[in-house]
């Protein structure tokens, strides 16, 4: 939980979270893992999706193991079995949904990484250069441009790639694309007064 790792924050937001809020009371929260059919969970929780088996598919007690990509990472690249995870979630989506749902939920997520890989290439590019150039210097985290950038990527951008995936509108938007935005043109205007800085300072 936080800002940095939002995921339950995300879950009580989405649909399926909202749905465990209000029908908590009918689902057999006792069940076990191993034997778990969508009559006992009919709403998913972060369990079902990332470690439990459901109608007869195989439980894991490693919650990556259904993930397809490096989400926390600066920029997010595909984890080496991308495919063979990737099937492994949509089979416990296919439990409930239709194949069209979630390869577009899928389709709509790698969007949003890809979005958001091009905005923190871009901020990255924006600090390295200004480093090469011997505009910022010093030990990091030494110049406000600094901490906007980290919060740039580490908070907005990882909010923005978790939202996508487990159907948080407000975290892809209000929570990571809007702050990204925002904090994209203060490091452009950051930049410019350290260049004239550094212009002056020779």
């Amino acid at each position: 939980m936080g800002p940095d790792h939002s995921q339950i924050e995300i879950y009580e937001e989405s649909k399926h979270g909202v749905m465990f809020q209000a029908q908590e009371h009918l689902l057999n929260l006792d069940a076990a893992p191993k034997t778990l059919t969508t009559r006992d969970m009919f709403v998913p929780t972060c369990a079902t999706c990332h470690m439990s088996g459901i109608n007869g598919l195989g439980v894991t007690h490693e919650p990556s193991e259904r993930l397809s990509y490096y989400l926390a990472n600066a920029i997010t690249e595909k984890r080496p079995n991308y495919a063979a995870a990737q099937a492994k979630m949509k089979q416990i989506c296919s439990q409930c949904h239709t194949a069209p749902t979630y390869d577009r939920v899928y389709s709509q997520a790698e969007q949003v990484v890809e979005n958001t890989n091009a905005r923190v290439k871009s901020a990255q590019d924006l600090v390295t250069g200004l480093q090469k150039g011997g505009v910022l210097t010093g030990p990091p985290f030494s110049h406000p441009i600094d901490f906007v950038y980290f919060n740039f990527w580490h908070y907005d951008g990882r909010t923005s790639k978790h939202g996508a995936f487990m159907g948080g509108a407000d975290f892809v938007q209000w929570h990571g694309n809007y702050p990204m935005l925002e904090k994209m043109v203060q490091m452009n205007s950051m930049a410019a007064e350290l260049r004239r800085e550094h212009g002056r300072s020779r």
